[in-house]
């Protein structure tokens, strides 16, 4: 699968996100790292990161006008999930058999005594995309989350942050350790998202390779290599910090067994 991550924070008094996605890319057959992005820029002032099969990102955000306001843009997404979606089933599916979806809907209303067709509505019933939004922007100056997917959406703006693909369970919970909060400066939040993005990379499916960028009403920035670099080693050095603190020596079990 893969991470996308996304955090509110304040910046000059102004709301801003700070976005993270890794560079694995799934094409339906494997997955691999590559240097094509995981993100979408929409009309300026939305950006769009996919989780699942890179091959159908276009098709997911295909036609939404550059004047579209987030909730719009939400909802496209969505009907093109569920347009793609049925459009793979008859092709894949369907087609197969000479049937089409009219069809089928009429073969469900009788008892199933043919074990074939049985087996086809089954596959149909299981038939997944495997692929999510997310999907973050402005709406009326006021930051909007939402993940999308074949089954409908869901809003996280009042939370100020979410995660999808594989590594979401690390990388949430490492924002709820951190303490993140809409509250946080760009400076900590940059960091937070950051170590958010790492911390997900023990799962399967994250790739190491790290995508940043600041989104503003103004429009987006991208961290460059070497602010990438200078996180990583703060990020290193933190996690030595601990386990080789000289106050571990102070620890009154270790004077206990020494004895």
């Amino acid at each position: 699968m893969t991470i996308c991550i996304a955090s509110v924070c304040i910046h000059n008094n102004k709301e801003v996100f700070v976005i993270a996605t890794d560079h694995m890319i799934d094409v339906g057959i494997g997955q691999f790292e590559h240097d094509i992005k995981k993100h979408k820029k929409l009309n300026g002032k939305n950006i769009a990161m996919l989780s699942g099969n890179s091959l159908i990102f276009n098709d997911l955000v295909k036609d939404i006008k550059e004047d579209s306001p987030f909730k719009e843009i939400k909802e496209k997404i969505y009907s093109n999930f569920v347009a793609l979606k049925k459009d793979w089933i008859n092709k894949q599916l369907l087609s197969k058999f000479g049937l089409d979806e009219n069809e089928i809907k009429e073969i469900i209303k009788s008892e199933l005594k043919n074990q074939f067709v049985a087996k086809l509505i089954e596959q149909i019933a299981k038939f997944e995309l495997k692929t999510g939004i997310l999907l973050v922007g402005f709406e009326e100056n006021k930051t909007q989350i939402a993940e999308i997917g074949e089954n409908g959406y869901a809003d996280f703006s009042d939370i100020h942050f979410h995660a999808i693909g594989s590594g979401q369970l690390q990388a949430v919970n490492t924002l709820l350790f951190q303490k993140q909060s809409k509250d946080n400066n760009l400076r900590t939040t940059i960091y937070n998202v950051f170590k958010a993005k790492s911390n997900a990379e023990v799962s399967s499916g994250v790739g190491i390779e790290t995508d940043m960028l600041i989104l503003t009403q103004d429009g987006c920035h991208d961290l460059t290599k070497e602010d990438l670099d200078t996180l990583s080693k703060i990020y290193k050095e933190e996690l030595q910090r601990g386990r080789n603190s000289i106050d571990l020596n102070n620890l009154k079990i270790m004077n206990s067994i020494a004895r």
